[in-house]
């Protein structure tokens, strides 16, 4: 089983990486700073020694090497002893303990002491060097210092080594600090949980925001917008439960009936007769759940994502029309089509449109009545495609315009039997591709029609799809 994800945790995890590589650093600019300053205070001490030195000659004046006393001062320290030569320029070293090169340039005589760094039997040294004037016979003497870099870098160490620690305990109780504020920070959720195990199963309405902090907004937010989506869909699964008790409540107590009527008379003519409706009300309640089908289907589809595929509705038109020419000789209905055979593409399901073309042209058929005439025609315009269906029967009146595709509904004076969903799925469906529906009397002010309006899919789009 996975580990659950802990966001204190994580949040640590975080902060750790940056904050170690933090303290690395920190070690390294504290190493960098102590040397410098080590090397500061080292070249001072070393001028120091220097002017030392040359105070000792002034004292010995005359003397062409230095005393054992002097020597002694300057050689005391075994491990990390100083090194000097003192020369002149007109005859050479006068005293050393090591060959340290001759400065270049030299310093001036009464100028500030000339601070070299230099290699010396493989070991890196720092050498200090002044100049003085021997006035008796006119010469310059050149005292030159120098010492090994090793103290300046164990001092360096040793402030690394004692400064370290500290800031990793700064860093250690930074994080501590943070694993506290996280915890108490995350507590700003406990009203949001609250609210939310307080809920009933079935309440979905939005959040409380006024309790939750502005970062976890987005998330409340996009709950909401769950919890909207879910009430729709409850929404609809209800009206659909409704709707299907409401269709089928009427057939299956049709069915009953009949059956009923055959036990109670087994005659055989009875019988036939109960049959015939027990076949004719099946096929009514099979008629009204495939519609009730369709209507959910196009009702529980996002309004947010529109079809995009391209569909020719000449050609998708001509098709159905082909499949339902028997049913429209067998009523004895002319049953025709106009417009052209292809090249009328919009962007839409294929298959929620083809429920249209079947809903309306079931309520034409339906209506048309015995020699009438349906009529399928689709027209393309610059940047609308309109597919229309309309019929010779006795149509509606322009006052129930308004309330055709309501569900249910059917307006008064129908003879027909219907369920009054087709145009319900036809005023959704239509909604789902942004068309618009307008009803309007049919040829010779006779029937109904309706018209549906698509926008026209764009030219280079239509020929894409052509080629695939």
């Amino acid at each position: 089983m996975q580990r659950p994800v802990s966001l204190r945790r994580r949040l640590l995890t975080i902060l750790a990486v940056p904050m170690t590589l933090a303290w690395l650093g920190s070690g390294a600019l504290i190493y960098v700073l102590a040397l410098h300053y080590a090397n500061i205070n080292y070249d001072r001490s070393l001028v120091d020694s220097a002017h030392a030195l040359e105070r000792m000659i002034r004292s010995e004046s005359g003397e062409q090497e230095l005393s054992p006393q002097v020597r002694i001062l300057m050689e005391y320290d075994s491990v990390d002893p100083s090194y000097y030569a003192v020369r002149s320029l007109r005859h050479g070293v006068l005293a050393s303990n090591l060959e340290l090169p001759l400065p270049s340039p030299v310093p001036a005589v009464g100028a500030p002491a000339r601070l070299d760094s230099i290699v010396r039997a493989g070991r890196k040294l720092r050498m200090a060097s002044l100049a003085l004037a021997d006035h008796e016979t006119g010469d310059t003497i050149v005292i030159s210092v120098a010492e090994t870099l090793r103290e300046r870098h164990a001092l360096a160490r040793e402030i690394l080594v004692g400064t370290l620690p500290i800031v990793l305990l700064l860093v250690a109780f930074v994080l501590v600090l943070v694993w506290f504020g996280v915890s108490r920070g995350l507590r700003l959720l406990d009203p949001l949980t609250e609210q939310i195990a307080a809920r009933r199963a079935r309440d979905l309405s939005a959040l409380d925001q006024s309790q939750v902090p502005v970062e976890i907004r987005p998330l409340t937010q996009t709950i909401d917008a769950l919890f909207a989506r879910l009430r729709t869909l409850l929404d609809l699964q209800e009206r659909f439960i409704a709707d299907a008790a409401h269709q089928l409540r009427t057939p299956l107590a049709g069915l009953r009936l009949q059956a009923e009527r055959a036990l109670a008379d087994p005659r055989p003519e009875s019988v036939r007769d109960a049959l015939t409706h027990v076949e004719r009300l099946s096929a009514g309640a099979g008629r009204a759940a495939g519609q009730l089908l369709a209507l959910a289907r196009a009702q529980t589809s996002n309004d947010d994502d529109a079809p995009s595929s391209p569909v020719d509705l000449a050609h998708l038109a001509r098709d159905y029309i082909g499949e339902r020419v028997p049913d429209a000789l067998a009523a004895r209905v002319d049953l025709g089509y106009e417009g052209p055979s292809h090249g009328a593409e919009v962007a839409g399901d294929a298959v929620m449109l083809r429920e249209v073309l079947v809903n309306l042209v079931d309520n034409a058929l339906n209506y048309a009545g015995e020699h009438g005439t349906v009529t399928v025609s689709v027209t393309s315009e610059a940047r609308t495609v309109a597919l229309a269906v309309e019929d010779s029967g006795p149509g509606v009146a322009e006052e129930w315009w308004p309330r055709l595709g309501e569900r249910f509904f059917r307006p008064p004076g129908s003879s027909r039997e219907g369920s009054g969903l087709g145009l319900a799925i036809v005023r959704r469906v239509a909604e789902r591709h942004r068309a618009a529906v307008v009803f309007s009397r049919g040829r010779d002010a006779l029937g109904l029609r309706v018209t549906l309006r698509f926008s026209a899919l764009p030219q280079g789009d239509a020929q894409r799809s052509s080629r695939v």
